[in-house]
């Protein structure tokens, strides 16, 4: 099949994409030899209760329906060893004047093998080290983010190289970036002031079966540095530590991360932000369908208030899962968060709760 032939082929097919029969990763649209064309799309749709209360008034409460999120994925194979893959991202914001939902650039990046499964390079915009990892862990991302992506304490794709792989039998996997650091959302150029390049890694042991042991390191100013005389940066630096445990199988998987965030001005003799952050989640299959899940999480920043009476926020998500056929999954969830201290305010406290019905469909 010459490549005139497959790019009309690809649009044909693609439009019928529906009707192809589904595998992970997407759907195959077109193959030129060892050449392989994909299209995959994804999107989180929930109907929920919302309410915050401060200091025990009801200051919000709405209820509606919303996608969250919503993904379309091309990727194109060139051959066994090379790829190329761009992602969509489409992400509700009530703040758009005109229109209340806006679309990024999350993916788009060529992937190469250097030497085997060992030595992989990836260059463009691509995933971080470590929150898609945990995500494929935690198999829930529809519901709820992982914890280091819900505090901010990184972005989930951003610009740059990376190397990434297995090594040891399979015994040790890494993955380290080289990236601009505001992440895919603010992608800093080197035409802005935010021009620092961050270091950003994953280094993981799979000893037995079933069990990860997961330890990352991540640290720059998050596109917030300026290396241009005369002009302003806010040059605020951060650096993380966490380290994950997990256990599970096909059926199951049980985990725990704990992270230490440290944010500091350039020239400042104190930090700008201190937080330890703990997460423990876990999920089940029960058969025909269903399965349940859950997630704790609690974060204190020590540095405001004072030591012993830090702000702190904890999180609980319970969920009943049920899937009546393959891409398509519902949940009912309840999402409690407790905020003590809240707003550097000592005594002061804030809950934010949503239950509803959750729901992921892909192709």
């Amino acid at each position: 099949m010459k490549m005139k032939t497959l790019i009309r082929t690809a649009a044909l097919l693609a439009t019928a994409a529906v009707a192809t029969p589904a595998f992970a990763g997407g759907v195959t649209v077109a193959e030129d030899g060892a050449s392989k064309l994909k299209i995959g799309g994804k999107f989180f749709l929930n109907a929920t209760d919302y309410k915050v209360t401060k200091n025990g008034v009801t200051d919000t409460k709405t209820r509606g329906v919303a996608v969250d999120r919503a993904y379309f994925t091309a990727k194109y194979y060139f051959d066994k060893d090379w790829m190329m893959r761009i992602t969509t991202d489409m992400v509700v914001d009530p703040n758009l004047k005109s229109k209340n939902s806006n679309i990024f650039l999350k993916y788009a990046y060529v992937e190469g093998k250097l030497m085997g499964d060992a030595v992989v390079l990836r260059l463009g915009q691509s995933h971080t080290p470590w929150i898609d990892y945990e995500q494929g862990l935690w198999k829930h991302r529809y519901v709820s983010k992982v914890l280091v992506d819900t505090q901010g304490y990184d972005a989930s794709s951003d610009l740059g190289i990376g190397l990434k792989g297995k090594v040891a039998d399979g015994l040790v996997g890494y993955f380290v970036t080289a990236t601009n650091g505001a992440g895919y959302s603010h992608p800093t150029t080197k035409k802005t002031a935010g021009s620092s390049i961050d270091f950003d890694s994953r280094v993981s042991f799979y000893p037995v079966k079933g069990l990860t042991l997961d330890f990352g390191y991540r640290t720059g100013y998050k596109g917030t540095k300026s290396l241009i005389a005369g002009v302003a940066g806010t040059n605020v630096k951060s650096t993380m530590y966490q380290v994950m445990a997990s256990y599970g199988t096909h059926d199951y998987r049980f985990g725990a991360n704990f992270i230490n965030n440290v944010d500091k001005v350039d020239g400042s003799a104190s930090n700008k932000a201190k937080e330890d952050a703990v997460a423990l989640w876990g999920w089940g299959k029960f058969g025909n369908g269903l399965g349940a899940f859950g997630r704790y999480e609690s974060t204190k920043d020590k540095l405001n208030i004072n030591a012993a009476n830090p702000q702190k926020e904890v999180r609980y998500v319970l969920g009943a899962e049920y899937s009546p056929r393959k891409h398509v999954t519902f949940s009912l969830v309840y999402d409690k968060t407790d905020f003590t201290n809240n707003g550097n305010v000592l005594g002061a406290t804030e809950q934010k709760t949503q239950v509803g019905l959750y729901s992921q469909v892909k192709f």
